[in-house]
């Protein structure tokens, strides 16, 4: 029997100390086809990050406990230059004080799915996501 040929996964890494939000978005993603990890703090994301293999993408709030999403994120890209940051915050002003080798991606709270959405990459097994509607800002 020989091994069908999959198509890559899209690793997400999900952080945020607000944990049935956090676990609800994760169970949405999944469902859209990504495969989903969650920290609910800056440690324990720090903590995934120093083993491999390391996310495709790291979603994070800013205002963490133990360590904040902005440190998390530079610790992020220490380790994967080409790891695709979204920031979904209440608080996009901590994020553009920050120096980005390039611009991260920034979702105002409260979010849309459909926004979230946007901001990632197209997983490998679904069709397209509907427009996003308004609610976040992107940019940064």
């Amino acid at each position: 029997m020989f091994a069908r040929d999959e198509p890559a996964r899209v690793t997400i890494l999900l952080v945020d100390d607000d944990v049935r939000g956090t676990r609800r978005i994760g169970d949405m993603l999944r469902e859209d086809g990504y495969h989903v990890e969650v920290a609910f703090d800056g440690a324990t994301a720090i903590a995934r990050l120093t083993r491999d293999p390391l996310p495709d993408v790291l979603v994070a709030d800013v205002r963490l406990p133990h360590a904040d999403g902005v440190s998390v994120a530079q610790y992020a890209l220490f380790r994967h230059p080409d790891l695709l940051l979204v920031f979904v915050t209440s608080y996009p002003e901590a994020v553009h004080r920050a120096t980005w080798r390039a611009p991260p991606r920034v979702l105002t709270k409260p979010i849309s799915y459909a926004d979230l959405g946007a901001a990632l990459p197209e997983p490998p097994a679904r069709g397209r996501r509907p427009p996003p509607s308004g609610g976040g800002t992107e940019g940064a």
